[in-house]
């Protein structure tokens, strides 16, 4: 009995090294013909978060806390572009704040939209994902995952 254990583990181990050894030779391969490490998988395409505030300072923090794991747990690039519409609230020292600690990229504009659609900055291939808080009543009904 012990020694069936042994070799279920034996060759779980071996079959959990031979995909980390095959990740890191993709990887290296990728480097080398000077491509972003991260996105060598047609799955890894960048995906762009435009995050639509007025006045969300007790929840933009949480958003861009969930975008920021969400692209640790994904291995994706991220882009966020955050509009605020004329925030009167903490959400800009709170964005600023957060943009100095995450690990993607984070443009803030700061300008009154209108009430319909803001004007969208243009996707270059990337996936686009709005979520405006403004419309938003409950953040379990955010899109966070494209």
């Amino acid at each position: 009995m012990t020694a069936h254990l042994v070799w279920i583990l034996l060759i779980y181990g071996v079959g959990a090294a031979v995909v980390h050894l095959m990740y890191i030779r993709q990887a290296v391969q990728a480097y080398h013909n000077g491509e972003d490490s991260r996105a060598i998988s047609p799955g890894h395409r960048a995906t762009r978060y435009i995050v639509i505030t007025s006045n969300d300072g007790d929840r933009v923090e949480w958003v861009m806390r969930s975008l920021n794991i969400l692209a640790w747990l994904h291995r994706r690039p991220l882009h966020v572009t955050v509009l605020d519409d004329e925030s009167m609230d903490d959400t800009l020292p709170i964005l600023t704040r957060l943009v100095r600690y995450s690990h993607i990229d984070v443009s803030v504009i700061s300008s009154r939209f209108s009430p319909g659609n803001p004007v969208l900055p243009k996707s270059g291939g990337e996936k686009q994902v709005v979520i405006d808080l403004r419309t938003v009543k409950s953040l379990a009904d955010a899109p966070l995952v494209p």
